[in-house]
């Protein structure tokens, strides 16, 4: 029985040594299509097949290394964290740095393909369909199955629900993205009620001070914004909102300090974007910002534009929160 034992024991170092030394190889351009088939996500050996606008893709069955581009929000919140981030620029969604620290940025500005490919994903999800464009999908596609939203898609805050179910059966975690959507309609539910409720509840509108340097008034029914402040909160648009950023296609309006004094809401939520914050003291020092009502009620609230244009639902629970905390501050 010793011998057996010694004979097995010696067995099992020599197929865990070999294991070890073929997953510390390196991929060379022939071995590329059999990356995925060689990744630690395909434990069971199972595939499944998915449609997108760009084809089908098979991906492991519980995928473990992802790029996940502009849906680190859904990831996040199904407790899978991505292997490497969005960014654009110096750019990228600060927000989730509590559950994205360490995580190395990819600037999809100019897409660096060898930092991909030494990542050595089994999954690739981009949130928009223009990264895939000038031949991006195909060289992706080689590293890993590449899945491809449209850009509408992403940026539809109503299809929220569909999108996180996407993203979740992407990774095997459709149970999570349905305790997840319950919880949210749950907690929109008891927050509309809350803010009807509560005394001296008013007009709000929400200005953004852009990287670009323009000042944004963002109104609605649909966008980021409008959907969730006009909409699933139920506050009610400022004169100036509907005036000037009310209807399709019109959720955002760049306007000029000249307009600053119209802005007639009774709660103002200001987003200051990276790099503008000297541009946010000089207006909030300025005359015609101080003769703003929402300024003399004392009921401006800076809030984080990437949270706001993100439909995500961390990012969701955050704009929540924001509201929450304002309208119902005594």
């Amino acid at each position: 029985m010793k011998v057996m034992k010694k004979g097995l024991l010696l067995l099992c170092v020599t197929l865990l040594t070999s294991v070890i030394l073929t997953a510390c190889g390196g991929v060379n351009e022939n071995e590329e299509s059999n990356q995925i088939k060689e990744s630690p996500a395909a434990e069971t050996g199972k595939v499944r097949t998915f449609e997108h606008i760009l084809g089908k893709i098979e991906v492991p069955e519980r995928p473990q290394r992802v790029i996940g581009l502009f849906v680190e929000d859904e990831m996040s919140a199904l407790g899978v964290k991505p292997i490497m981030q969005y960014s654009s620029g110096s750019y990228y969604q600060t927000y989730l740095e509590p559950y994205l620290k360490d995580v190395p940025k990819l600037d999809t500005a100019a897409m660096n393909f060898e930092a991909i490919m030494a990542a050595k994903p089994d999954l690739i999800i981009l949130g928009f369909q223009g990264w895939a464009d000038e031949g991006s999908y195909e060289k992706l596609s080689k590293i890993a199955p590449t899945y491809v939203f449209t850009g509408s898609e992403i940026q539809t805050p109503e299809n929220w629900r569909k999108n996180l179910r996407t993203v979740a059966d992407l990774l095997g975690k459709s149970d999570v993205a349905e305790e997840i959507i319950k919880k949210r309609e749950e907690e929109t539910k008891n927050a509309k009620q809350l803010l009807a409720d509560s005394s001296g509840r008013g007009t709000a509108a929400l200005l953004r001070i852009h990287a670009s340097k323009e000042l944004r008034l963002y109104g609605g029914p649909g966008g980021q914004v409008g959907t969730a402040l006009y909409g699933d909160f139920g506050l009610e648009p400022s004169g100036i909102v509907r005036k000037l950023a009310w209807g399709e296609d019109m959720d955002i309006q760049t306007i000029s300090m000249e307009v600053i004094p119209q802005i007639d809401a009774d709660y103002l939520f200001l987003a200051v974007d990276e790099g503008r914050r000297e541009q946010a003291k000089e207006l909030m020092e300025s005359p015609i910002w101080k003769n703003v009502p929402a300024v003399k009620k004392g009921h401006v609230y800076e809030v984080r534009g990437d949270v706001w244009i993100t439909n995500g639902p961390i990012a969701y629970e955050k704009k929540l929160e924001d509201v929450v905390n304002a309208m119902t501050k005594q």
